[in-house]
C-alpha cells in the first residue's frame, strides 16, 4: 500500500512546492512594484532620462514685451516681461503619478503669473538664514492674504526674487497636469507656463529641476504574465489530478455496485432474472408482497402495476421505465440507473417521491444484462429540497440577470460620458470640434433614419439592407467618436486660420488613425464586438474616398469603393456637409445651395454614389436642422 501511495504523495508535494514558489514570486512582485512606485526620483533640466524637464522662453512675437516708465516706490522704472514655458515629458512605460518642479533664481527678477498649478515662493531674508514662504495660486489670490514681499503696478502683482530665492511648482490634477502617461510609444507631455519681469536691459537666468514618482500596475511587464501562466498551469494540473482521483474512485465504486446496492436499506428489494423472466423477493412491504405473489412472471407483474400505486401524471413514464426490454437498453452501457416518481400514500390522499434503482448483477458474453436488482427507497425530502433549491437558483439567476443588465447600462453610460468629455476636451482646444461632434451625430441620425425607412419599402437599395434598427442605433451611438484622435494634434495646427502646409496636413491626417486606436483602447474589452467594429470603422475610415484617394489607407490599403466600410461612407457625408455649412477658424459658413452643389459633385468621387438619393431625400430636414440650431 505504501508503494502505491508514494507516486501520488510525490506529485502532491511537487504541486504544493510549485504553488508556494508562485505565491512567493507574486509577493516579491508586489513588494518590488510597491518599492518602485514609492521611490522618489530627481532630474535636472537638460538631463536625459525616463523623465525630463525643460524651462525656456516661449519665443516668437509673444515672447517678451516692455512696460515703460513705471513708478515703483517713488522711482520711475522700465520692465521687460517674458513668458517662460516648461515641458515635462515622460519617456517611460510607467505613469508619472506625482511631481513637483523647483526653479532656482540666478538673477534678480519678478514673478507675475503661472498656470495652472500652485507656486510655492521662497524669499530669503537679508542677513538671515530664514525665509518668507507662501504657496499661491497666481491666477486667483486674495491680496489681503499675501505675506511675501510684493507690490502692485496697475493691479498687476510683482513678487521680487533675488539670487538664491527659488520657486516650487505644484501641478494641478484638476487641469490634467498629472498623472502623465505615454501612449503607444509617444512620450507623455505636460506644458506649464510662467510670466517673469526684470529690469529693462538686464537678463533672466534660472535653473530647473524636478522631483517625481513613477507608478506601474502589478500586471505590467513580462514577469507577471509568466507568473499568471504558471498559475494557470498549476490550476490545470490540479484539475487533472482531481479528475484522476475521482475517476479511480468511480471505477472502484462501479466494481462494488452490486454489494453497495444490497447493503442499502430499501423498503422494497427484488432480484430479477431477465433471461428466465423471473424475480426473487429480497425485501418488500406488505402491500407490494401481496401484489407480486400473484405473479410468477416478472414482465407480467411489471405490466400490471396498478394505477393506484403512482400519481396519474407519472404513469406513462412509470410504465415506460418498468419495461424489461427497456431495462436492457438503459443498462447496456452502464451498471446502474434510477428514476424518481411520485407514489401514492394513505389511499391516494398524499404522495411521496420514490426512487427506483436498477443495478446490474450479471451480463452475458455479449454484455447484455441478465440479472438486475430493483430497489425502491423513499427520497421525498431529498427531491423536494432539490426542487426548492432549483427554484431558488432560478430566482437568483433572474435577479442576477437583471443586475447584469443594469450594470451593462451603467457601463454604457460611463462610456458615453467618457466619449463626451473627450469631445469636450477637443472642442476646448480648437473651438469647433465640440459643436461639430454633436452636429455630425444629429446628421448621422437623420441619414440613418432615412435609410432604415427605405429598407421597409419595396424599392429598398440592397446595399443598405444590413442597416437594421439595432445597427442604426450603434452607428449613431458611435458617430461622436470619429474625431477623438484630434486630441493628439498640436493646437497651433488645429486652430490655424490659413491653409495648412504639407507637413501640417500630414500631421492633421493622423487624427483618424489615433481615433481608431482610442476606440479600441476604451471600448474593446467592455463593449459588444459588433458595436466596437462599427465605432472603429467610423473613427478610422471616415476620411476614405470612393475613388481611393482618401486616408489613412486609400486604394493601397483596399479602401476604395465598396472596400470602405458602409458606416464610414455614411459618416463621410455627414462630416463633410457639416464642415461646409459651419463656421471654422479658417473659413465662414457656406450657403446651403453651394454646399449641396459640392456634395452632389462629390458623389461617385469622394462619396458613395448611392448616398446621393439618401442625401437629397434628407436635404430639407438637414437645412432646417441648421436653421433651428442657429436661432
Amino acid at each position: 500500500m505504501e508503494r502505491e501511495k508514494r507516486p501520488g504523495s510525490i506529485i502532491f508535494a511537487a504541486m504544493v512546492i510549485f504553488l508556494i514558489c508562485i505565491v512567493i514570486n507574486f509577493c516579491t512582485l508586489i513588494y518590488t512594484t510597491n518599492k518602485y512606485n514609492s521611490k522618489e526620483r530627481f532630474t535636472k533640466a537638460g538631463e536625459d532620462g525616463e523623465c525630463t524637464v525643460e524651462l525656456y522662453p516661449r519665443g516668437g512675437v509673444a515672447d517678451s514685451w516692455d512696460k515703460m516708465d513705471v513708478e515703483v516706490a517713488g522711482k520711475i522704472i522700465s520692465f521687460t516681461g517674458t513668458t517662460y514655458d516648461c515641458d515635462v515629458k515622460n519617456f517611460s512605460d510607467s505613469k508619472v503619478s506625482d511631481w513637483t518642479m523647483r526653479i532656482d533664481v540666478e538673477k534678480p527678477c519678478y514673478i507675475n503669473n503661472s498656470w495652472c498649478g500652485m507656486v510655492e515662493i521662497h524669499q530669503r531674508l537679508p542677513g538671515s538664514d530664514n525665509e518668507l514662504v507662501q504657496t499661491i495660486d497666481l491666477r486667483d489670490y486674495d491680496k489681503d492674504d499675501l505675506h511675501v514681499k510684493h507690490f502692485f503696478v496697475s493691479q498687476d502683482l510683482y513678487i521680487p526674487l533675488e539670487m538664491g530665492d527659488y520657486l516650487i511648482y505644484h501641478p494641478s490634477v484638476v487641469s490634467g497636469e498629472y498623472p502623465i502617461a505615454s501612449f503607444n510609444g509617444t512620450p507623455g507631455k505636460i506644458e506649464v507656463g510662467f510670466i517673469f519681469y526684470h529690469l529693462r536691459g538686464f537678463d533672466l537666468s534660472f535653473s530647473a529641476s524636478m522631483t517625481y514618482k513613477l507608478s506601474k500596475n502589478y500586471l505590467q511587464g513580462t514577469r507577471p504574465k509568466i507568473l499568471l501562466f504558471c498559475l494557470a498551469v498549476w490550476v490545470l494540473l490540479f484539475v487533472v489530478r482531481v479528475t484522476f482521483i475521482l475517476t479511480t474512485s468511480n471505477l472502484k465504486r462501479e466494481n462494488a455496485s452490486v454489494i453497495h446496492a444490497i447493503s442499502k436499506i430499501y423498503y422494497n428489494l427484488y432480484k430479477t432474472d431477465l433471461q428466465k423472466d423471473s424475480f426473487q423477493e429480497i425485501r418488500a412491504s406488505t402491500s407490494v408482497h401481496k401484489f407480486f405473489e400473484r405473479f410468477t412472471s416478472a414482465s407480467a407483474a411489471l405490466k400490471n402495476l396498478p394505477d393506484a400505486m403512482y400519481c396519474h401524471d407519472d404513469m406513462i413514464s412509470v410504465r415506460e421505465f418498468y419495461n424489461m426490454e427497456n431495462w436492457k437498453k438503459m443498462l447496456r452501457d452502464t451498471d446502474s440507473c434510477s428514476a424518481d416518481f411520485k407514489a401514492k400514500k394513505n389511499s391516494g390522499k398524499d404522495s411521496r417521491w420514490i426512487r427506483t434503482n436498477l443495478i446490474v448483477c450479471r451480463r452475458d458474453e455479449r454484455g447484455v444484462p441478465t440479472e438486475v436488482i430493483c430497489g425502491l427507497q423513499d427520497v421525498d425530502e431529498e427531491v423536494r429540497e432539490r426542487e426548492q433549491n432549483k427554484m431558488m437558483i432560478e430566482r437568483f439567476a433572474s435577479d442576477l440577470s437583471n443586475e447584469v443588465a443594469e450594470q451593462t447600462l451603467h457601463i454604457q453610460e460611463i462610456q458615453r460620458r467618457v466619449v463626451s468629455r473627450l469631445a469636450d476636451m477637443i472642442g476646448s482646444r480648437d473651438g469647433n470640434t465640440g459643436g461639430h461632434v454633436k452636429r455630425t451625430s444629429d446628421i448621422m441620425k437623420i441619414l440613418v433614419d432615412e435609410i432604415i425607412k427605405r429598407n421597409w419599402s419595396s424599392d429598398a437599395n440592397p446595399k443598405f439592407s444590413a442597416i437594421t434598427e439595432r445597427v442604426g442605433e450603434d452607428i449613431v451611438r458611435a458617430a461622436p467618436m470619429h474625431d477623438l484622435g484630434k486630441i493628439f494634434i498640436d493646437k497651433n495646427i488645429l486652430c490655424k486660420p490659413g491653409k495648412l502646409t504639407d507637413d501640417e496636413y500630414r500631421i492633421m491626417k493622423t487624427h483618424s488613425e489615433h481615433s481608431g486606436e482610442i476606440v479600441n483602447l476604451i471600448l474593446r474589452d467592455v463593449e459588444e464586438e459588433a458595436f466596437v467594429d462599427i465605432a472603429f470603422n467610423i473613427a478610422r475610415y471616415h476620411h476614405e474616398r470612393w475613388d481611393g484617394l482618401g486616408y489613412p489607407e486609400g486604394a493601397a490599403g483596399g479602401k476604395v469603393g465598396e472596400g470602405i466600410p458602409l458606416e464610414a461612407r455614411i459618416m463621410a457625408v455627414a462630416d463633410v456637409y457639416d464642415a461646409l455649412v459651419s463656421k471654422r477658424c479658417y473659413k465662414e459658413p457656406m450657403s446651403f445651395d453651394m454646399a449641396c452643389k459640392i456634395m452632389l459633385e462629390g458623389m461617385g468621387k469622394q462619396f458613395d454614389p448611392d448616398m446621393e438619393e439618401i442625401f437629397l431625400a434628407c436635404r430639407d430636414e438637414l437645412e432646417n436642422y441648421y436653421i433651428d440650431a442657429s436661432e
